[in-house]
């Protein structure tokens, strides 16, 4: 099953794409990529992002063949409907709907950011559908908003999106830039914070990654539409109940508040755990290939079990 065939992300320009209704009458959208063969991964992308994510996230990466990776949309986000007026957002119930639509069985679910969150509490909730639980670039918090002052009385305004890396990247580009315009990232990295700028590198330079960003990016223009949710707390840290199933964390050198020494402190010797630094300053861009074929290895585990 775990071959050595490989797909570019870059050769499918339209991924294959599903939608079904969950029960309060939204439509909950998701994109695939890879194999239909291979085994169901969930791709929770952190918030600002869409199921087009792994467009840009797995850019001139190979995605394993044994891998049906599957992107959520959140809702009100690209083509999932947003929760009405007095609604509730619950991640977790939006994952079983669609395990059990899919009908596969196990899946192993990877949450990016504050998509962390959202995976944990579905893991902790139904384990048995859970092959393992994979954190990329988790936040066990969130940046306080500046201080208001006489001379930046805007300063304490919430950023547009999440505080993860394409927020600073957007936020840098400013709003209403053209992503697919290569001067309007030559500005945009000189006033980029120095983490998200390492982390860029010079991708800005290519068209084709510049082009994916700006479909991502237009697919959460809609978020107005989601109901608001608190701040990052990862509660899975203090109370992990994912009742035996493996969890591997991936985690930069600079990303953000959180180091990698900050989440080894946080889980300890707690068994089924694992952390990996990745050597660069973000574990987003990069290593997917070792990421993926790692969470598609958590099915060996789970039938040896």
């Amino acid at each position: 099953m775990f071959d050595e065939e490989e797909t570019l992300l870059s050769e499918v320009e339209h991924p294959a794409y599903g939608a079904i209704r969950v029960p309060d009458g939204r439509t909950l959208a998701w994109a695939e990529y890879g194999s239909a063969r291979g085994v169901p991964c969930i791709l929770i992308p952190d918030a600002g992002s869409s199921r087009l994510a792994p467009a840009w996230l797995l850019h001139d990466s190979a995605l394993p063949s044994a891998v049906r990776l599957l992107a959520l949309d959140r809702p009100g986000t690209g083509a999932s409907d947003p929760i009405g007026l007095g609604g509730r957002e619950d991640p977790a119930e939006d994952l079983r709907r669609l395990v059990d639509t899919l009908a596969v069985g196990r899946v192993a679910v990877i949450g990016i950011g504050q998509g962390v969150d959202d995976v944990f509490s579905f893991a902790s909730r139904y384990p048995r559908l859970v092959a393992s639980v994979t954190a990329v670039s988790t936040r066990m918090s969130e940046p306080a908003p500046a201080r208001r002052t006489l001379l930046h009385p805007f300063a304490d305004r919430t950023p547009r999106g999440s505080g993860g890396l394409l927020d600073a990247w957007l936020t840098a580009t400013g709003v209403g830039s053209d992503l697919n315009d290569e001067t309007t990232w030559a500005k945009a990295v000189l006033r980029m914070p120095a983490a998200a700028r390492a982390a860029l590198g010079d991708r800005w330079q290519e068209p084709d990654f510049r082009a994916a960003l700006a479909t991502d990016a237009e697919q959460t223009q809609q978020n107005w539409g989601t109901v608001s949710r608190p701040r990052v707390s990862a509660d899975w840290i203090l109370n992990p109940s994912t009742d035996g199933v493996p969890v591997h964390l991936w985690h930069g050198q600079n990303e953000g508040l959180t180091s990698v020494s900050d989440l080894r402190s946080a889980v300890g010797a707690r068994p089924g755990w694992e952390i990996t630094g990745a050597a660069g300053p973000t574990a987003v861009l990069g290593i997917w290939p070792q990421i993926l074929s790692t969470a598609a290895g958590s099915f060996k585990i789970v039938s040896a079990a």
